[in-house]
């Protein structure tokens, strides 16, 4: 299966997009690099820098792989960051995952 992983390199992403390229899955790792780090994203996974709110690029990154199924992590988490800039936290988690559903859909 082809799957892509949003936040692939972040902590829990990386993790999950390792494992499901060890059951011999393609993956695709998506990842902005605000939080993740591109050393956590394993050989075997292709690697892809680019933010979820990016639809064109997202669109153009799914079809090229034939994105079957998708895993999203790519959110921002830490709570004391999202009192100080909610807009921030707004943009990524909301709008981000709309374009992500847009691109789904």
């Amino acid at each position: 299966m082809n799957i892509l992983v949003t936040g692939g390199a972040g902590y829990v992403g990386s993790v999950c997009a390792e494992e499901l390229a060890r059951q011999r899955n393609r993956v695709v790792a998506y990842d902005n690099l605000s939080a993740g780090h591109r050393r956590a994203v394993v050989e075997r996974v292709q690697f892809v820098r680019g933010d979820i709110a990016d639809t064109e690029k997202l669109k153009r990154v799914c079809k090229k792989a034939h994105i079957e199924a998708v895993m999203h992590f790519a959110a921002s988490a830490l709570v004391e960051e999202s009192v100080r800039n909610p807009h921030l936290f707004y943009c990524n988690n909301v709008i981000g995952t709309i374009s992500l559903l847009e691109v789904m859909t």
